[in-house]
């Protein structure tokens, strides 16, 4: 039939224009976006240390494991731009805080903003240290050794460019193509689409994988009453798995 003359009818139109979007988006095939797993973080590690890391791949090494272990979108540990940088919103030197200088065992990340906290609330992230290879807390103090301690931007590359999402999937990509995984199916939300899968495959419950991922705004309420030696034995937990 061909389309009704709906006149004003406000209610009817964007009924029609939901429908027409949903048959849309049913017709497109989603691009596959692949979870990193322990198994390729191991991987990753293993293609870098054929060599002395640069800084630029020890900086890298601390991106990626915060955000798996972190349950992090891309979008949380980057910059937009190198000129787009917002101490107030973005991630920062300052933003990452150990238990214990002599002997860290738990690693506070501050995000100020993401896309699950559209009002800046705000939110603590806890890791635990695993005393293996694949360490969030260890690689971030690796990390900041050869950074430094000057206030900006968390991650930054040693000649001044700022890790940007299209940077983070570039290199991601650019390491992948040494192992044997197809890169091209990895991209930014690899690291938290991998965390969850890792997490569901170890027996974490859904109400804790939604609490890790900030998945529900509710989430907020469970968080605070989980102790935070609970959560960074999670870290250790996810570390263990092959």
């Amino acid at each position: 039939f061909p389309d009704p003359n709906i006149g004003d009818m406000p209610r009817l139109k964007q009924t029609l224009r939901g429908i027409k979007s949903f048959q849309a988006k049913q017709g497109r095939q989603p691009r596959p976006r692949l979870p990193i797993t322990p198994a390729i973080l191991r991987s990753i590690r293993d293609v870098w240390s054929k060599s002395s890391p640069t800084n630029d791949q020890i900086m890298l090494w601390a991106a990626f494991t915060l955000a798996f272990f972190g349950f992090l979108r891309s979008g949380e540990i980057c910059s937009p731009s190198d000129k787009a940088y917002d101490p107030s919103a973005h991630l920062s030197f300052s933003d990452v805080v150990i238990n214990d200088p002599q002997n860290p065992s738990i690693m506070r990340v501050h995000l100020k903003t993401s896309k699950t906290d559209p009002f800046r609330k705000g939110v603590d992230v806890l890791l635990g240290r695993t005393h293996n290879e694949l360490c969030p807390i260890s690689t971030m103090l690796a990390y900041l050794a050869v950074r430094g301690g000057a206030e900006g931007p968390l991650f930054q590359f040693r000649n001044g460019l700022l890790l940007t999402h299209d940077r983070l999937v570039v290199k991601l990509r650019e390491v992948l193509s040494a192992t044997d995984v197809r890169q091209s199916d990895y991209c930014g939300h690899s690291f938290c689409i991998g965390a969850a899968t890792t997490a569901a495959q170890r027996g974490i419950s859904d109400s804790t994988i939604q609490l890790l991922g900030r998945w529900e705004s509710s989430a907020y309420l469970l968080y605070i009453r989980t102790p935070r030696e609970q959560l960074a034995a999670i870290t250790r937990s996810l570390a263990s798995a092959q």
